[in-house]
């Protein structure tokens, strides 16, 4: 039987994955564009009280784009004034990956939720009031994490005007590919067992299915278009309908050795599923986007990251699970 966490904060499901950029409109029409991904909520955040940054007071204004990509939202966002932990990730990595976000009931959660992680070692990043009955707060879990997880109540009422991306609302994306839900997010880790206990033991997500990705399973491996021998070990759970992935290098090139390399550890990847991988792949390079890392997964599986950094400023994975089941060498907890 599976052990209980021992966590004060229970996260049952991901709610949002947010990405750091400098131009929100630009990416916006490039999710739009290239994804099919919208439409668009936009909100310029100027009704924002008790702002704090790193534990004094603060004052900070962002713009945000958010769309829904089946069970999660994708949030896009830009600083317009003052200093802010977007800018903090802009400065040390680019445009990028920034944070995951779960959903409480209320502002005094919220509160609560920054204090239970604050008496953990993770200290609050950002936090603040929005609309009438909104809260939110960033706490630094990069190092146990492996990025920025934020505690959100949404308000019921958001003080500013919201612009809707494309204005039409019959718009047809021209995208060749439509990304309908994102079903994975995956984040490069040094330590796929720490970091893996950390996410049980502070937040109650779990349990784990470890897999060592190496021949003959995981075989017909390229990178950069060439062929390639790596390997990796990769953790799996649900954070409700999405699952999150932690991949830890082994040996050779890949992406997420890369992303170590570059950035050290922090989300490297968003996956979505498709019937035929070849196929994306030839619709993808037609529309400028290489695939840069690519497998196939026992007879009849597959995946392929593709090199959509410059405009969507994340990679993007399309995959097809095998018939065949994952070979699994490791439960957590057991």
């Amino acid at each position: 039987m599976t052990q209980k966490s021992p966590d004060e904060i229970n996260v049952p499901a991901l709610h949002q994955i947010g990405i750091a950029v400098r131009d929100v409109d630009k990416v916006v029409q490039n999710y739009w564009n290239i994804l099919g991904i919208g439409p668009w909520n936009i909100i310029t955040l100027q009704d924002i009280s008790k702002r704090m940054y790193r534990g004094k007071p603060a004052y900070f204004e962002t713009k945000a784009a958010l769309a829904q990509v089946g069970s999660v939202e994708l949030e896009v966002t830009q600083t317009l004034e003052g200093h802010t932990t977007y800018c903090d990730f802009l400065a040390e990595h680019g445009e990028g990956a920034h944070h995951l976000q779960y959903l409480v009931d209320s502002d005094a959660q919220v509160d609560k939720h920054l204090e239970i992680m604050t008496k953990k070692g993770f200290p609050p990043v950002m936090s603040g009031r929005v609309g009438n009955n909104g809260a939110f707060a960033y706490s630094d879990t990069v190092s146990a994490l492996a990025t920025i997880w934020e505690s959100v109540k949404m308000p019921d009422v958001f003080g500013a005007p919201i612009v809707q991306y494309p204005a039409d609302e019959s718009a047809i994306s021209p995208a060749k590919i439509k990304v309908k839900e994102i079903k994975q997010v995956s984040l490069a880790v040094k330590n796929l067992e720490e970091t893996m206990k950390n996410y049980w033991n502070l937040f109650g997500i779990g349990p784990w299915n470890i897999v060592d990705c190496t021949p003959p399973f995981f075989h017909n491996l390229t990178y950069y278009g060439k062929s390639a021998s790596f390997t990796l070990r990769a953790g799996w759970t649900k954070c409700g309908p999405v699952e999150l992935e932690l991949i830890q290098p082994v040996a050779g090139d890949g992406l997420g050795r890369d992303h170590l390399c570059k950035h050290g550890e922090g989300i490297n990847h968003l996956a979505f599923a498709v019937d035929d991988v070849e196929e994306t792949v030839r619709l993808m390079e037609a529309e400028g986007f290489p695939c840069v890392q690519y497998g196939k997964i026992a007879s009849d599986g597959a995946y392929a990251y593709f090199d959509t950094l410059g405009l969507l400023k994340v990679y993007w994975e399309a995959f097809k699970l095998p018939t065949t089941s994952l070979p699994i060498s490791i439960r957590y907890p057991e």
